[in-house]
């Protein structure tokens, strides 16, 4: 590709990396991309990222986008995916079993690593009456059902949660998926304006820590709570009421549920919100970050086996809190002004970060020195 073959956007994007290429060239012993070949741009939107192991790692975004790295981000190869869908979330059971989620009700599983995927699922629905075997599917009322995140149990067990309250799981390997709408006990017991509430909210993350016990966050500052493999889910969000949230559906949305082990676990959201638990999800409390201007949404939390929490989100803002300490103001070593969609850690030192604008970074002294992954 020449660059009298680019224009706007991407003729800066091409120049600059042209010179960096040239300031950077006195240092003989990098081996960098020829520009034509990159597989990263900064039109790109990276929405979650699974850690295989300390080298190896594999990205997903906007419109099928699929990436793996098997030298900590040196170089890339795009992943055999046939979608122009939006793959939102991934999880791998094992070294070799994993499961891609997205736009449009896309699953995808791999058994060999990464190197060949399947498409699963079929015809998930938002809609309850779409799901029947009578139900007129071609109706505008039965779109299928983005799918915004996914919890991997073991390679036969895997979850996954999107909008209109949607929740689809496979105990098969993915053979077969099951799809219910999500419906809370207790229903019959709330005032008029609360079940408004309640009427089949987003759901934004899922965590399972078995196949009978897990959580799901959403719209409205939900947090579900099943022990029986979804037949029943009994609302957690009530201990957070109070102070400045007078009313139940004040909450703020969360997008992202992490624990570190059973007892301990984390909630962030809209508003700059983080909120923790350390009873298994029985009641919640509002963590104070310290940081006033943080007000934009947090995206993600990652919690670390030392028990250090990272939470990340819109305008690169980032808190973090060292084992046993409280929060305070985060940083990846640089300005970061794009959003940041999830951070990951698979130890106590290798961990990544991405987002928009092609945002790829990790580290590997657990947060204490980022690098910018762009191939």
């Amino acid at each position: 590709m020449k660059l009298s073959d680019l224009s706007g956007p991407r003729l800066a994007f091409a120049i600059a990396g042209v010179v960096a290429l040239v300031l950077t060239g006195c240092h003989g012993n990098t081996d960098y991309e020829p520009l034509a070949e990159q597989k990263i741009y900064v039109s790109d939107r990276f929405y979650d990222v699974e850690i295989l192991d300390a080298d190896r790692a594999i990205v997903v975004g906007y419109k099928g986008k699929a990436l793996v790295t098997s030298d900590a981000g040196m170089s890339w190869s795009a992943l055999p995916i046939d979608t122009n869908n939006a793959l939102y979330s991934l999880q791998f059971a094992n070294k070799n079993v994993g499961w891609i989620v997205g736009q449009e009700a896309e699953i995808l599983r791999t058994a060999d690593g990464g190197k060949t995927w399947q498409t699963q699922g079929g015809n998930i629905y938002m809609g309850k009456d779409c799901r029947g075997p009578d139900a007129d599917v071609e109706a505008d009322e039965c779109p299928l059902a983005p799918l915004f995140a996914l919890s991997v149990v073991d390679a036969k067990t895997a979850i996954a949660i999107g909008d209109r309250s949607t929740v689809t799981m496979t105990k098969d390997g993915g053979k077969t998926w099951q799809t219910q709408t999500l419906t809370p006990e207790g229903l019959e017991l709330l005032d008029l304006n609360s079940l408004l509430a309640f009427e089949d909210p987003v759901l934004y993350d899922v965590n399972f820590f078995d196949a009978d016990n897990g959580f799901v966050v959403g719209e409205f500052g939900k947090i579900f709570k099943t022990t029986d493999g979804g037949g029943t889910w009994i609302e957690k969000q009530g201990s957070l009421v109070g102070g400045e949230y007078f009313d139940v559906l004040d909450l703020p949305t969360f997008f992202d549920i992490e624990f570190l082990n059973r007892k301990v676990g984390y909630v962030a959201g809209l508003e700059g919100r983080v909120a923790k638990t350390t009873d298994g999800g029985e009641t919640w409390a509002w963590q104070d970050h310290g940081v006033k201007e943080y007000s934009a949404p947090f995206y993600s939390v990652a919690v670390l086996p030392n028990g250090a929490v990272w939470v990340v989100g819109a305008g690169g803002q980032l808190v973090t809190a060292p084992e046993g300490k409280a929060f305070g103001k985060g940083t990846l070593g640089t300005q970061v002004n794009n959003w940041i969609r999830t951070v990951e850690f698979n130890d106590n030192d290798n961990g990544w970060a991405v987002g928009g604008f092609g945002f790829i970074m990790n580290t590997k002294d657990g947060g204490k020195t980022w690098f910018r992954r762009i191939g």
